[in-house]
């Protein structure tokens, strides 16, 4: 089994190709297992989102842009996405993550939980997120060991999960519905769909930006900035007060980096200015 795996992923290497190598995985799985599917009563989750999705700019969302299937206890609302990708409340799972973007939308995915698993998880809500995890150049930052390699903003879907005994019959049926579903457009104008508009939490053990040295050339201001992490961007806010900030809207946006200093620039309104290192949202 893990070689046809193998050589089903071999010689893919794009972000679409990604996504599609994550969908075939889960029906490769699923197809394996349902000779023993009914002997052991494993479930089988099918979870989408109707499209069209967008981020919170209003951006549609590309091929290969994050999803999530969480779960959170009865009677609880998911708490929301930590910026590192993990969950922000204790009490909540992310159970499965993945570049599942095509054509707006969350594609029709199924992935098969043994019975013991969600014997755990039963009585709970399930849902799927659209993640927004693009960093500073815009690109999506994707998925490692199953989880998001960062989290910028979120959007919830709490209809979009759907859970059957895992058997060849119900397999097939959830493989026709995703047949006959149709596209979602792609206009602009086009209503509906989810809006990764959540603003994910900073992580209790980040450690706050340290501006390490400071160069003021030409109306130009670097700064040099060391204890910043890899799922954070940042950026500048300046102010001639130190209680008064705003955003500079000519200053960098950096990705944190987790072995080095960074370094953002920004125009220097006045020589009497102050400055901060601040996340960019």
């Amino acid at each position: 089994m893990f070689r046809l795996i193998q050589r089903i992923l071999k010689g893919t290497s794009s972000l679409l190709d990604e996504s599609l190598r994550v969908g075939v995985v889960f029906a490769v799985f699923a197809l394996a297992s349902l000779a023993r599917a009914d002997e052991y009563g494993d479930r089988v989750l099918r979870f989408s989102t109707a499209g069209t999705d967008r981020y919170a700019d209003g951006t549609i969302v590309p091929d290969g842009e994050c999803y999530a299937l969480v779960w959170s206890p009865a009677g609880k609302s998911f708490s929301g996405f930590n910026a590192d990708g993990t969950a922000a409340s204790p009490l909540d799972r992310v159970v499965l993550a993945g570049p599942l973007a095509l054509e707006g939308r969350c594609r029709d995915t199924l992935f098969q939980i043994p019975e013991d698993t969600y014997a755990g998880l039963e009585g709970g809500n399930w849902a799927v997120c659209l993640i927004d995890t693009r960093r500073a150049n815009g690109v999506p930052a994707g998925v490692r060991d199953g989880k998001p390699l960062r989290v910028n903003r979120w959007g919830i879907v709490t209809g979009g999960v759907t859970i059957k005994p895992a058997s060849a019959s119900n397999f097939a049926a959830a493989l026709s519905m995703g047949e006959k579903r149709p596209r979602a457009s792609l206009a602009a104008s086009t209503p509906g769909g989810v809006r990764a508009a959540n603003l994910s939490k900073v992580p209790s053990d980040a450690q706050a930006p340290t501006i390490t040295a400071m160069d003021l050339s030409d109306g130009i201001v670097t700064l040099s900035v060391a204890d910043t992490v890899p799922y954070l961007t940042y950026t500048i806010e300046s102010g001639f007060r130190l209680n008064t900030f705003a955003i500079d809207g000519q200053a960098d946006k950096v990705d944190g980096n987790a072995t080095s200093e960074i370094v953002l620039e920004t125009e220097s309104i006045s020589p009497s200015c102050f400055f901060r290192v601040i996340r960019a949202e």
